[in-house]
């Protein structure tokens, strides 16, 4: 029964894990001998994928191989007092205990960071696979009017709520920005709650985000000049997958982004973004220095489309599953 309770904390209209690491790249092979069963878990005739979880989805037995693809930290998660009560709770009665039931019949598992493959390559065979958007990613026609001191500096944290504690480090620096400088506008998405001294503050905007699909459907048409990714130093937030790179490039942002977070390095190689350590005071001067430079700020958003754009690519999911699923050559080509 609380299994069921919990499953209804997933997203209503579909599931942003089966999206970005299958439907996306690979929906046509929906027509090419893969079947649907449930919006986590598809079945080909040689083999069963089952995405996080399977609610309940009949789970093919006999000579199908078993491929689990995970794409959190579960255990470390459980155990983080800082992620919210509820998503812990999904997390410990609905992804651990599919995986427990999973895993011992699993062959292979794909993982979407480095620190998950640590964590199951012991026992399972693993794969790394990066997500996939299907929407374009940005131009930077919009830094044209701030490059003329005209209009507003649009900043923007993506992250969902399950990073309450990530955005609970930026609150402060957010709230000083805003009160030096007039042009700055904030963007977060509506289910954060927005501390009472923000909460009335007309450049504070909210994302509608009341479920992936609403969320996704309207970050295509969004343009911002600088995201924020902090991240704690957390087992879990070590698991993030590269998806906020993308997501950035997408909206045409350059970025701040956490020391400690594994990723960060590819975006200060390609100068997408500034990476600094988790010091308030460092991301305040290094937010106002942007806003106050936005030619400078252009650039590392160039470099953030730049860097999106290697690392969204269809080619190798639809390799990776037509592999592990038996699809034929030609739907995978």
């Amino acid at each position: 029964m609380f299994q069921l309770l919990l499953s209804r904390l997933l997203p209503a209209s579909g599931s942003p894990t089966a999206d970005l690491y299958f439907n996306n790249a690979c929906g046509d092979f929906l027509e090419a001998g893969v079947t649907r069963l449930a919006p986590t878990v598809f079945a080909s005739d040689s083999a069963c994928l089952v995405m996080r979880h399977g609610l309940g989805a009949p789970i093919p037995s006999g000579q199908r191989r078993l491929i689990y693809m995970i794409d959190d930290e579960v255990e470390d998660g459980i155990a983080d007092p800082s992620l919210p009560f509820l998503y812990r709770q999904k997390l410990r009665f609905v992804e651990r205990a599919a995986s427990r039931r999973i895993v011992p019949r699993a062959a292979v598992a794909v993982v979407s960071a480095p620190a998950l493959a640590a964590r199951h390559a012991p026992s399972l065979q693993t794969r790394m696979l990066h997500p996939y958007w299907s929407e374009p990613l940005a131009g930077l026609e919009h830094f044209a009017p701030a490059l003329a001191g005209e209009g507003w500096l649009e900043i923007a944290y993506l992250g969902s709520s399950v990073h309450r504690a990530d955005l609970e480090f930026l609150w402060p620096v957010i709230g000083a920005v805003l009160e030096g400088n007039p042009r700055a506008r904030f963007h977060v998405a509506s289910r954060h709650r927005i501390p009472g001294a923000l909460a009335g503050n007309p450049r504070v905007w909210r994302i509608p985000a009341d479920n992936w699909a609403v969320y996704r459907a309207g970050l295509a048409e969004r343009r911002f000049h600088l995201a924020l990714y902090p991240l704690l130093a957390s087992p879990f937030n070590q698991a993030r997958s590269v998806n906020k790179l993308i997501e950035h490039g997408l909206v045409g942002a350059g970025a701040i982004y956490s020391l400690g977070w594994p990723e960060a390095w590819r975006a200060g190689n390609a100068r997408a973004g500034l990476v600094l350590r988790n010091r308030r005071e460092e991301w305040l001067v290094a937010i106002r220095q942007l806003l106050d430079q936005p030619e400078v700020l252009r650039d590392l958003a160039a470099g953030a489309v730049e860097l999106a754009a290697r690392l969204n690519r269809p080619e190798p999911q639809r390799r990776l599953w037509a592999d592990l699923l038996g699809v034929a050559a030609n739907a995978a080509a």
